[in-house]
C-alpha cells in the first residue's frame, strides 16, 4: 500500500481527514492521491481533529498515544502521521481490514 512508507523512526502513513464527520472511522483508500481516508467527529478548530486523530491511531494500533504524532500537515486535511513501534506488516495488516 503506497500510503504506508517505512521511516528510520517507524511508520509513516498518509491520510486524508473529513473533520466534523457523523463517526470517526477509516472510510478507503484514495487511488490518486495515495492517502487513507479518515473520517473524525471533531472540528477543526484548536486542533481537536488533530487530538482525535492521535487517539484513534493510537487505539487502532494498539500503542501508546505518545508512539503516534503528526509530523505533517498539522493544519491540513491532508497530515502524515508517524507511529512509532510497529513494522510496515503490521500497519499494512491492520489498516486493510478497514479499507
Amino acid at each position: 500500500m503506497e500510503a504506508i512508507k517505512k521511516s528510520n523512526r517507524g511508520i509513516l502513513i498518509y491520510i486524508q481527514v473529513s473533520p466534523n464527520s457523523k463517526e470517526e472511522r477509516i472510510k478507503g483508500y484514495d487511488e490518486w492521491r495515495k492517502r487513507i481516508l479518515v473520517d473524525m467527529r471533531e472540528k477543526p478548530e484548536r486542533f481537536r481533529v488533530n487530538k482525535e486523530l492521535i487517539k484513534f491511531f493510537s487505539s487502532l494500533f494498539n500503542t501508546p498515544s505518545n508512539w503516534v504524532r503528526i509530523v505533517e500537515g498539522e493544519k491540513s486535511t491532508l497530515k502524515t502521521i508517524l507511529v512509532e513501534g510497529i513494522s510496515e506488516e503490521y500497519a499494512e495488516e491492520i489498516l486493510s481490514r478497514y479499507i
